[in-house]
């Protein structure tokens, strides 16, 4: 797991940068899917991209972006409109080969904002996206990038068999759940099951992997939040939160495990599930393939369609 950076695109220019909020962009993962805008005048495209997965597969992928303007301030808000356009660079590059709308989410509430739309790539390759955001006064402004799709990734694909592996629980450590999860007000029930014990059950089970104290886009407390009022209404289905770095308790609370260079490192259970990115959430059915993925922040109404279907 690499720590998240941001990746501005900027004419030719790629720039990694870290979000700190106040208006900035939210952190995006760093990964196979670098976008480059094609040419849009000399001045520039007036609004920027941030492709935020880790990863962008052949297949079905939940799309997730932002926009800023050149300035790098933050214009994804809930009245502009993104209606997305993609094209083939392989075959065709100019020639749209599908369309459709993004919705917009937040990812900190009233802060910071950013895209999502589902979409399935037929091939690997290279792709590009038009992004055209029409603004609350009417003005239509675009910019296009073109990326790698991958053949494959290092996370579970939806439909695979999701990895058994032990996590820590509640009985593990006397029911201590500061010994467990850096979260300030945890719910007892995402620490009462194993990842490989609600496998071994045939359970349907919820796992976010996310650390609200030491999360590196800011954004796994208030998606491990999200999770816990979507599990207030499904009291049949196992919710599970892991930390996804090495931690040892110390003086009370959780202190990252770093490396000799200072850095924060996977768990084994991280490594496992393939993870480049935090927090990911990942439903899986009761036969144990993987239903759904969400990398970043989800939205509510996302974790309830999906866990309605099952």
């Amino acid at each position: 797991m690499r720590v998240l950076s941001v990746l501005f695109v900027s004419g030719a220019l790629l720039v990694a940068a870290c979000g700190s909020g106040g208006g900035s962009p939210p952190p995006a993962a760093s990964g196979p899917a670098v976008a480059s805008p094609s040419a849009a005048g000399s001045g520039g495209p007036e609004i920027i991209p941030i492709l935020v997965n880790s990863e962008i597969l052949k297949g079905p992928n939940r799309f997730v972006f932002s926009l800023t303007d050149r300035a790098n301030k933050l214009v994804a808000a809930p009245d502009v409109k993104v209606h997305l356009l993609y094209y083939d660079v392989d075959t065709a590059e100019n020639t749209v080969v599908f369309e459709g709308d993004a919705r917009f989410l937040w990812a900190i509430e009233g802060e910071q904002g950013l895209y999502v739309t589902d979409v399935t790539f037929p091939d690997a390759g290279r792709w590009g996206t038009k992004f055209e955001a029409t603004f609350p006064d009417g003005a239509v402004k675009n910019v296009r990038a073109d990326y790698d799709v991958a053949e494959s990734g290092t996370t579970p694909p939806i439909g695979a068999k999701a990895p058994s592996i032990d996590t820590p629980t509640a009985a593990d450590v006397g029911g201590d759940l500061a010994k467990l999860s850096t979260d300030q007000s945890p719910d007892p029930r995402f620490y009462e099951t194993s990842i490989a014990d609600a496998l071994a059950a045939g359970d349907a089970f919820v796992v976010t992997f996310a650390t609200p104290a030491f999360c590196q886009t800011r954004l796994c407390g208030p998606t491990l939040e999200t999770v816990k009022r979507v599990a207030r209404d499904y009291t049949d289905v196992t919710f599970i939160n892991v930390e996804p770095y090495k931690m040892a308790f110390s003086d009370g609370s959780l202190q990252p495990e770093l490396d000799a260079n200072n850095q924060l490192q996977p768990t084994d259970w991280t490594n496992a599930w393939g993870l480049q990115s935090e927090p990911y959430t990942f439903v899986v059915a009761a036969d144990g393939t993987v239903a759904a993925k969400f990398e970043g922040v989800l939205g509510e109404d996302e974790l309830r369609g999906t866990l309605d279907a099952l």
